[in-house]
This record gives C-alpha cells, structure tokens and sequence, in this order.
C-alpha cells in the first residue's frame, strides 16, 4: 500500500499531536482514537482508510471541527484550536472547511441553487456574488440546468454533486469527505473523483474518507486506521507537494480574523435566518396554516373581547345618558314600614304628589311580582301538561308606566283595558313571551293562567322601547291586583330635562315629610357605575378565553416545532457543520415562531375586527374598536409565537452536528 508522508521541512496546515477521544463516563471510558499523531499539509489530497467502526468518522469530526478531542493538541496553520471560542470554530469552519458526507444532507424542500448557496449565507456572502458564486459551483459540476429543481427531486448521483457544488462554492481551503461515493454506481463514482482531482489540482486540500479502493488509489496519501490508532506513516516524499505548496503559500489565513463584525455581514446573516425560517414554513405549508389557525382565533378572541366591552360599554353609557336626562325612581327604603292599611288608592294618592311637584311629565307605576307565587302557565294547571317554569318577568303596572317607557302595545286599546278591567285581570304579553308560549296575536279564547286563574291576554307588546324588559314579560294590570300594594312599588318618574337631580332630593318629603329616609330615591345617573362593570366583566370572561385559546396555541406550536426539530436534525447538523453559529440556529427557530405568531395575530385582528361588527350590527349597537385593541392581537400573536419558538430553539441550538451528520 501506498503510504506518501509530507515532505520533511514543511509546516503542516493540519497538525494532531497525541489525540485521544473518548466516550461513556470516566469509570468506564470507550477509546474511539488514542494517540493519534498525523500531519496533512496544504495542496495534498489525503485518504483515510480502515474497518466499520475503527473511528475514521471521529477523526474527520475532530479534524473539521465538528467534535473536540478528549486528549492532546490540535492546531490549524499553528493555531491550537482548544483556544478557540465555540464562534471561532463556526467561524473557522465556515470559511475554510468545505464538506462533502456520503448521505449528501440536501434539503429535499429547497431548490438546487439555495441548497448550494447554503454556505454562502452561512457565510454572509451578499446575494449578488452569492448567485454568481452558485452559478459557477453548479456548472462545475453539470447542475446548472437544474438549479431551479427542488432537493427531492434530484437523483441520488445528483445530490451528491450538488454536496461537492455547495461546498466548492464557498473556495474552501480544504475539503473533507466522508464516503462521498458510497451510495453511488460506478460511473457517479468516477465522476466524483474526477472532481475531486480537478479541485486538488487547484490547490485545495483534500481528505477523504472511503471504504472504495479506487477513491483511495487516486489520492496522493493513504493513511490506515485500526481500532483507533494510525498505522505510522512512511516518509516517501513528493515532489508536486512542494509545487503545490508554494502556488498556496499567498493564500490569506483564515485564522487570522476569527472575529468578523462587519454590520452588512450581521444585516445579511438576520435576513437569511428569516428568509430560512420562512423557507421551513412555506415547504411544511399545511402544518403552518394549522398553527396560524391556532394563533388566530386567541388573537381574534383577544380583538373582540376588548371590541365587545368597549361596544357593549359605550351602548350602556348612551342608554344612560339619554335615561339620565329625564328619569327618576322612587320606591321604599328596606327600613322604610310600609302601612298596614296600604292599598292601590294609597299608591295612586303617593303619585299624585309626585306629579303634582314641579318638573315632573309623567309618574308610573311598577310592581315586580314573584313567579314562584303566581306560577305563570300556557295552560290551565293541573291537567298533566308538563311546562318549563316561566324564566321572564311578572309585572304589576299602569298604563302610564308603559306610556313613558315609550312601549308600542298592539292593539293601542290593550291600554286602556289596563286601567280599567272592570276588577278583573288581564294581561299584555312581551313579544319574546308571546312567542315561546306560542301566542302570535291576541283574540277570543286566547288567555293564560295567573295563580290558577284564567286571564285574557289583550295586547302584545312589538316593541319594548326604553325598557327591554318588556319584551319578555307578562304585564298585568295594578289595580286588578290590590294586594300588590303591600309589595314595594316602583314610581316610575319622567322629568324634564335636567330636573331629576333636583327632584331626587324633593321627591322622599313630598311622600313622607317626617320619615323622608322611608323612600330612596334614584336617577339613572347613579346607575352609571354600572358602565364600568360591564366593561370589566365581559372584557374579563372573554379575555380568559381568548388567553386561554393563546395559551393552547403556544402549547400546540412548542410541541409541533420541537418535534420538527427532531425531524430536521440532519438539516440542523449540516447548517452547524457548515459553520452555522449556535444563535443563528435558534435564532432561524425563533423566526419561525414569530411569522407564526404574528400571521395568526394579524389574522386573528381582522377576525375579531369583523366578529365586533357582525355582533354590534345583529344588537343594532354603535361598535367602538380603538386601533389599540387590533395591535394588543397582533402583538400576543407575536410574543405567543416567540414563546412556543423558545424551548425548541434552545433544543436545536444545542443539537451535536457530530452525531446528528451520519442520522
């Protein structure tokens, strides 16, 4: 065998001195290379040769960077590289290491041209030169005219040309290969070591490892290794190594500029990891869209609880405002006694007080009646009918409560029966009542039962005006209801404008002069604490869903890309490889996350934005959407998506390239 050694007097561009590498614990340590001793100078192409598993893979790892040798000293061009920072290395391998691996490691998902640009970028190589350095590498080795083709494509002698055309496009100073033509046929075999040969001749170390003795027949050095020793090494010498040597001696030394910080160079890195994280989600497209589902309806959720209290709040307030101008109710304080000989003409005597003070419309009033007590029903009880309990309001009132709650009651004379039904009862139904208990128009014979009694149903109410309550009710008329006076009664006061703070204060001694604390009284405007907890509660009860919706959708995204990390460790092993930094790694990871995060979130804001309007337009309410409500979604998409991007970036940037090149 052929065993040619550098030439004596030469300083090696490679240097290993006493190289051991071991793994397992320190109780029971498994020796994959012990003292290893080897020089490899520039211009010389190199074949290490041996058995499966006599740790020719561990010293080309160790060799390129990719592991650290357990025991003694590794130099490059007289650099000891256990002085080196993990961004050194990266740093290092980028720009002077090429690789060349036996399962070719091409993005199946990426075209030809950006599988072959992948060192470039890794480099920092501005797009212009990148494409011109591309263009070069692919027709160097017959792959221009499918440039364009995605990785999958490619045959299996293709991909392993486009390896050695992504590694020649960064001029390598040396190239390493690990069982370059050990998937392939004889005539890709051939044409690899033609190109291998080619590129030597130019002056680029080579270091090749092979089971195939042709491959090693055509290097100019064979080195055996067995059981993790090298066999030690003739010194033959050869002539066309010193030639070559002194065509490569005015090359620049990588190792001399370990530390790049040039700000285009940093500009073009960050865009290249966005354009690498949306070149992972546009090839795994429906997995994305799932994700961005999930992140839309927590954003979208998040939008519209804050348009929904901010809509809800504002329709109170205008309620409010326009009841506040004109309304004032009076009823008994809980401390107030009532008298024992109160009746309907007491309660009709208090009204006329009240309207007979200045200021005052219109007096009506209202008594909220128990259903557990009156039991409401569509048909006569106890003929076996089952019914549900009646879930609306049972009032007691006057036609003038209705008038000035500005109610339409159909027919108009339904009001006037009211009043005066001769001591008997009858009743106006709200239009939602009307409908469940199946009453669509009053007439003869239509009737339900009030306390086991029959009632007449004479009008419905078609629109309830400024009492909502009146559209689910069952009204019935006061005076048919004289016990009812013994309950505390509500005085319905309409005002003119800006007379119900006044007559708040004059209304409890028109009733009572000597106990005016018997009576409280209260102008709508009071209520408008109410404003604020409407927007709180609803805002809060959807906020918690919607954050809870986020939440999953972290949840859902942290796990789907933790196992994409998974999936692509042989992708993530090749970009470490090539020089790719830690941080880049994650930094492509977290990228991910974020155009995730805010594609859901900007979807999730037009979602939300139209669920407000559709709600507010179904309530005829006035929507009320500030731009800020739109950002917090898009915003929480954002930081969500870079929440569920964290743990699998932290995973991926600490992948081993060493064990996870040959997955």
């Amino acid at each position: 065998m052929n065993m040619l050694a550098p030439s004596p007097g030469r300083i090696p561009l490679l240097r290993l001195e006493g190289i051991g590498r071991f793994y397992g614990g320190a109780d029971l340590p498994t020796a994959a290379l012990q003292d290893v001793n080897l020089e490899i100078c520039e211009g010389e192409f190199v074949a290490i040769i041996g058995p499966s598993g006599s740790g020719k893979s561990t010293l080309l790892n160790i060799l390129g960077l990719l592991d650290r040798a357990s025991d003694g000293k590794y130099s490059i061009n007289g650099a000891d590289v256990s002085r080196m920072a993990e961004k050194q290395r990266d740093w290092l391998r980028s720009r002077m290491f090429g690789f060349v691996f036996q399962a070719s490691h091409v993005i199946v998902d990426e075209s030809s041209a950006r599988n072959a640009a992948l060192g470039l970028r890794v480099q920092g190589v501005r797009h212009v030169e990148r494409e011109l350095e591309v263009t070069k590498a692919l027709l160097r080795v017959g792959l221009l005219h499918r440039a364009g083709v995605l990785g999958k494509n490619l045959s299996g002698g293709e991909r392993q040309r486009l390896a050695l055309a992504r590694a020649l496009a960064t001029k390598p100073r040396i190239l390493f290969a690990d069982e370059p033509t050990g998937n392939l046929d004889s005539v890709n075999t051939q044409s690899v070591i033609a190109d291998l040969k080619a590129l030597n001749r130019t002056g680029v170390t080579i270091v090749v490892i092979t089971h195939d003795p042709i491959v090693a027949a055509a290097a100019d050095r064979q080195i055996v290794i067995d059981d993790g020793r090298l066999e030690k090494p003739e010194a033959l010498g050869s002539p066309a190594l010193a030639a070559v040597h002194e065509h490569m001696g005015g090359r620049p030394d990588p190792t001399e500029a370990l530390s790049p910080t040039s700000l285009w160079r940093r500009l073009n890195l960050l865009m290249d990891d966005v354009c690498d994280a949306l070149a992972s989600l546009t090839s795994r497209a429906g997995k994305a869209l799932l994700l961005i589902l999930a992140f839309m309806l927590g954003s979208g959720g998040l939008v519209a609880s804050v348009g929904l209290s901010q809509s809800a709040s504002a329709q109170v307030s205008e309620r409010l405002a326009e009841a506040a101008l004109d309304e004032v109710q009076a009823s008994r304080s809980p401390s107030g006694v009532q008298p024992a000989n109160a009746d309907i003409a007491a309660l009709r005597g208090q009204k006329g007080k009240i309207e007979d003070l200045h200021g005052v419309v219109a007096v009506g009033l209202r008594v909220e009646l128990a259903t557990s007590e009156f039991r409401p029903t569509r048909f006569q009880p106890n003929r076996g009918i089952q019914e549900d309990d009646f879930a609306g309001s049972l009032l007691a009132v006057d036609s003038t409560f209705l008038d000035i709650s500005q109610a339409v009651v159909e027919p108009a004379s339904a009001l006037a029966l009211l009043d005066n039904s001769f001591g008997k009862p009858v009743a106006i139904l709200g239009h939602d009542t009307a409908a469940r208990l199946g009453i669509p128009s009053v007439g003869p014979g239509q009737k339900i039962w009030i306390g086991g009694q029959p009632v007449p149903v004479v009008g419905i109410v078609q629109q309830p005006g400024r009492n909502p309550v009146l559209a689910d009710s069952i009204i019935l008329g006061i005076s048919a209801y004289p016990s009812t006076a013994s309950d505390n009664p509500l005085f319905v006061v309409r005002t003119l404008p800006g007379f119900p703070a006044p007559l708040a204060d004059v209304i409890p001694l028109a009733l009572d002069a000597a106990h005016p604390e018997h009576f409280t009284v209260n102008t709508v405007a009071d209520l408008r604490s109410l404003r604020k907890g409407v927007n709180n509660d609803l805002g809060l009860l959807i906020s918690v869903i919607s954050w809870l919706l986020l939440a999953l959708a972290c949840l859902s995204a942290a796990t789907s890309m933790y196992l994409t990390v998974q999936t692509r460790r042989s992708e993530i092993a090749l970009r470490r490889a090539l020089g790719m930094s830690r941080s880049s790694i994650g930094r492509m990871f977290i990228f991910e996350g974020l155009l995730v995060g805010l594609g859901g979130g900007l979807a999730g804001g037009a979602l939300g934005v139209l669920g407000v309007l559709a709600f507010c337009l179904s309530q005829q309410w006035t929507p009320v959407l500030g731009p800020e409500a739109v950002w917090t979604g898009v915003a929480a998409g954002a930081v969500t998506g870079v929440l569920s991007a964290t743990y699998p970036a932290i995973a991926a940037s600490k992948a081993d390239p060493a064990q996870a090149i040959r997955a």
